[in-house]
């Protein structure tokens, strides 16, 4: 009797040591979801430079699970004297005002409604509307196609502290870092162009929406701005040499024909300048009528 409960003790002490030892190596190969939701995710953002420039920056943010939660994480970053501020690569500075609040983000098919602070108001005159376009450009992509933004549930009908009037829903229509070079007021043509800046040892891209008179296609335009040198020094268009022979644009894809080869910075400022100003899938890129490359807004090289 005593060796049977002897036995019985034995038996249901190795089956608890048993299970517990199999849980405990089960946790180790299971995937840990704790670790899972603090991946980071790189996420592209447009704030300013140390030249005064809204500029295209990458971030590396934590993983999200909404469309909403990652606009929201995106915008906090860009709040000054926000712990978030440490995302920002060097050369690149948030430009939000202070203590401005996310409040909401509803995104309701393409288009983004934003709810922010009365903060967001406490911009200075000379930067509010690089505010805008630094709020318009980081937001929308292929998949969300403008936004409205919105101060303590007001609309907001006018750049801050001016009396320029702005659309209801904001587009990247309304342009990026203006300049003008116009001698009328009839026939204006918006070209927007992808620059570098110096960014330490790196290249930052700056895109540059141009006013002009110049009523030639636009694929010409942006060939011709960057092959020549740019009025602003801070720019770089890194194009020497390279002629466009010609081109042909269809209703989804252009191609181009250059005179030589080209790297792959150029390439860079080539294509995103082409999708800057064309509604388009694709881009080819033939070198003396060999095709080299074929491009779309998903493989552009960052």
């Amino acid at each position: 009797m005593l060796k049977k409960k002897a036995f019985n003790r034995i038996f249901i002490t190795t089956i608890i040591f048993f299970i517990t030892f199999s849980f405990y190596n089960l946790r180790l190969v299971l995937p840990n979801n704790k670790n899972k939701n603090t991946k980071q995710n790189k996420e592209i953002i447009y704030t300013i430079n140390n030249d005064n420039y809204i500029s295209k920056a990458e971030v590396y943010v934590g993983k999200v699970f909404t469309l909403e939660d990652k606009i929201k994480e995106k915008l906090e970053i860009m709040i000054k004297d926000n712990n978030k501020n440490a995302l920002l690569p060097s050369y690149f500075n948030p430009i939000l005002p202070e203590n401005t609040k996310v409040l909401d983000v509803i995104v309701e098919d393409s288009i983004v409604k934003v709810y922010f602070s009365k903060e967001l108001q406490n911009i200075n005159e000379e930067q509010s509307e690089k505010m805008i376009e630094s709020i318009i450009y980081t937001i929308t992509d292929e998949s969300i196609l403008g936004i409205e933004i919105y101060v303590e549930n007001e609309l907001l009908k006018y750049i801050p502290h001016t009396k320029k009037e702005i659309p209801t829903i904001l587009t990247k229509e309304f342009g990026i870092n203006k300049t003008y070079d116009v001698i009328s007021t009839k026939d204006i043509v918006k070209t927007t162009i992808s620059y570098y800046t110096n960014c330490g040892s790196n290249y930052c891209e700056v895109p540059v929406t141009e006013y002009s008179n110049d009523q030639r296609e636009k694929l010409e335009i942006i060939f011709d701005n960057l092959c020549d040198l740019p009025s602003d020094k801070n720019l770089i268009n890194l194009l020497e040499n390279v002629n466009l022979i010609n081109y042909k644009i269809n209703k989804e894809d252009i191609s181009i024909n250059l005179n030589k080869e080209i790297n792959l910075d150029e390439i860079n400022l080539i294509v995103s300048s082409i999708f800057n100003n064309y509604d388009i899938k694709k881009i080819n890129i033939y070198i003396n009528n060999q095709k080299k490359y074929e491009k779309t807004k998903k493989n552009i090289e960052k």
